[in-house]
């Protein structure tokens, strides 16, 4: 098995061996992310190919400065890119945000921590993946890359109110998606 610095020095050269070896290595893992921004496998498969284009051109300027340096490297530029291609072809998958938007329906922190029972993670992730494009871009961005709202505005061209707004709404969604799937598997017992 090889380092990191080695697959690292091995593609700057442009030696295929490496090539494969990094892409073998992180292959999965990328094609996980690319799925969590997308409808289905194919345009994941897509969009990881182009992001593997865009790592073997750029890695000639990528500095390892420790173990673990490459991968989140590639991550982001997998993000950036399904980030690109959802510009490019889903334009309109933002609701507007609502000015006058009620706080009455928001889940309070505690209802929140009181209605779920346990849940497997690929039940959460296959709720996640069903949501409309929207909700789930922004619930991906804030929640699991970290993103903040600011950020998310400025990296999809949308509002901060409409990145709150769609957080809120891709929650809301998800907890009574979960909820009907709990009851479901409940009373079928």
């Amino acid at each position: 098995m090889f380092s990191e610095k080695e697959i690292v020095d091995g593609c700057k050269q442009g030696k295929k061996k490496f090539q494969d070896v990094l892409y073998e290595k992180y292959s999965a893992l990328l094609l996980g992310v690319c799925i969590r921004y997308t409808k289905n496998r194919m345009e994941a498969e897509d969009i990881l190919h182009d992001a593997f284009i865009k790592i073997f051109i750029s890695i000639k300027s990528f500095e390892l400065k420790n173990e673990g340096s490459l991968y989140s490297w590639i991550k982001r530029i997998t993000v950036n890119t399904a980030l690109n291609h959802l510009r490019d072809n889903l334009k309109h998958a933002f609701t507007q945000d609502i000015d006058d938007f009620s706080t009455a329906n928001q889940i309070s922190e505690t209802e929140e921590k009181n209605s779920y029972p346990d849940i497997e993670p690929h039940e959460i992730l296959k709720k996640i993946n069903e949501m409309p494009n929207g909700y789930k871009v922004v619930f991906n961005m804030y929640v699991i890359e970290k993103y903040s709202h600011q950020e998310i505005a400025d990296e999809l061209g949308i509002s901060l109110s409409t990145s709150k707004t769609q957080l809120f709404k891709a929650k809301k969604h998800l907890q009574e998606a979960l909820m009907k799937n709990y009851k479901e598997a409940k009373f079928a017992i």
